[in-house]
């Protein structure tokens, strides 16, 4: 039975025996700080949306069962998920079921449509309407973008399935319960890496109406924050695997800690940097809560490194360099004196980090006691020279662990479309091609691509559809 986060941050880490003061055990202040991670909303589809794939698929699939059938199915999951963002208390485990169950089936139609593009014809036509869950609206009002094209709902519907997965993983580090978080937050890696490296450079690169919606389509569309998403999460994931090792009740391997605390550190400066270079419009638009998290939690963990360093370097009697190490580290945990300084952002009474004051305060208070205790120890016993700052060759080097569970978009055969009122003997008809026949039968294809991989292979094929009609356009709602 996993125990409460209120059980871990007051019980403490370790049963703290030792009444050495120039070697206590880290205070479990230090675990909270260093597990801090953001919970995102969730993307929604618009309520009023009732499109319908039976509907609008109606003449083209009445002869074929499979087709009605995965159809039919579709539109049980995408009402299933609409039902799940309208509940009064979300369950992320039930609306990521259903995305799990509708993402396959949402992306065997496109592949279906890519492969019969004369045969797939609307009787009423798919008009696709979401809100962002990654940005934040100034004027309080919800924004829907609207697109025609499959592959926008694709899109979608797997970075919903990220954030959901990502929520997840929030819920189980509040429990206390770091490995199976960090199962969580790799997943959510995954997913954001599949649509920053495959899904969306192709479908970004085909579309016509890429400048002009470069400013007005939804976050979670875009390349650029895709793949900060991605660096995002391996950060998270690193700070479980972080709290996974505080949470025991033994002394760790300070310099591993150390280390792991400056990967995650470089993990959240990639995140920040990448969204100034390759999405800036969408940086503006984020939460300034986040924003200010992040900029919190990279100085918070480099304070760490250099704490853990340290104490490393303390118990390897190294004793001048560690005080110049622990030095460091209470001079990164202070309050910064203005935006671009070094240390802390200002934690104000009712903004975000206030959750985070006492934790804040528990660690300088520690730091202080110990850097305190350690030069007297140094004036009275060793006698070692401190240097001004730690020198290059005791430097931590960041380790990061890249925690990636990989996802990969399930391959179905594409389901048979006819073209309304051609005359066909349906029953004796050859069925359609399976999804590598297909592959095999254009002969382009396989002339281009003889030696490459299934999944460049479906990328090309998700890079067919709708990359030339994706009319959008913003609804405002109260």
């Amino acid at each position: 039975m996993k125990a409460s986060s209120k059980e871990i941050f007051s019980l403490g880490i370790m049963t703290d025996t030792n009444t050495d003061a120039s070697n206590p055990s880290h205070p479990d202040c230090i675990l909270r700080l260093a597990s801090a991670v953001h919970r995102f909303r969730l993307p929604l589809i618009n309520p009023v949306d009732h499109l319908s794939f039976q509907e609008s698929f109606k003449s083209c699939s009445s002869n074929h069962k499979d087709t009605i059938a995965a159809l039919h199915e579709a539109d049980l999951h995408r009402n299933e998920i609409k039902k799940g963002f309208a509940a009064a208390k979300t369950s992320y485990s039930s609306i990521s079921k259903s995305l799990e169950d509708y993402i396959p089936l949402i992306n065997q139609i496109l592949i279906s449509c890519s492969f019969q593009p004369q045969a797939a014809r609307l009787d009423k036509p798919l008009l696709f309407s979401w809100i962002s869950g990654v940005e934040c609206s100034k004027t309080k009002k919800l924004k829907y973008f609207e697109s025609e094209a499959l592959m926008f709902e694709l899109v979608l519907s797997l970075s919903t399935y990220a954030l959901c997965e990502s929520n997840l993983g929030c819920d189980l580090c509040v429990s206390g319960d770091f490995a199976q978080a960090l199962k969580k937050f790799a997943k959510a890696t995954g997913v954001f890496q599949c649509l920053g490296d495959d899904l969306l450079p192709g479908w970004m690169a085909k579309s016509k109406q890429h400048a002009e919606m470069e400013k007005e389509s939804l976050a979670e569309t875009r390349v650029g924050v895709s793949a900060a998403l991605t660096s995002l999460h391996m950060a998270m994931s690193q700070q479980m695997a972080i709290a996974a090792i505080l949470v025991k009740r033994v002394v760790p391997n300070y310099a591993l800690v150390g280390k792991l605390c400056l990967g995650v550190a470089v993990e959240l400066e990639s995140f920040v940097s990448t969204m100034r270079s390759k999405a800036s419009v969408h940086m503006a638009r984020l939460e300034p809560s986040f924003l200010t998290l992040v900029t919190f939690s990279i100085n918070v963990q480099r304070a760490l490194s250099l704490y853990f360093l340290s104490r490393h370097l303390w118990n390897s009697s190294e004793f001048g360099v560690a005080i110049s190490a622990l030095s460091e580290a209470t001079v990164a945990m202070r309050t910064r004196s203005s935006p671009t300084g070094r240390g802390l952002p200002e934690i104000e009474e009712k903004g975000p980090l206030q959750v985070l004051s006492r934790e804040v305060a528990d660690f300088r208070l520690h730091m202080e006691c110990l850097l305190t205790s350690w030069e007297k120890d140094n004036s009275l016993v060793y006698f070692d020279k401190v240097p001004p700052s730690v020198p290059s060759d005791k430097a931590l080097k960041p380790i990061q662990l890249n925690k990636i569970d990989e996802f990969h978009l399930e391959e179905r055969d594409h389901l048979p479309f006819s073209i309304p009122g051609a005359k066909s003997n349906v029953a004796s008809a050859s069925p359609p091609p399976s999804y590598n026949q297909a592959i095999m039968n254009d002969s382009q294809i396989a002339a281009n691509n003889r030696n490459r991989s299934d999944s460049d292979l479906a990328r090309e094929l998700h890079e067919k559809l709708n990359s030339e009609t994706d009319h959008s356009s913003f609804h405002g709602s109260a």
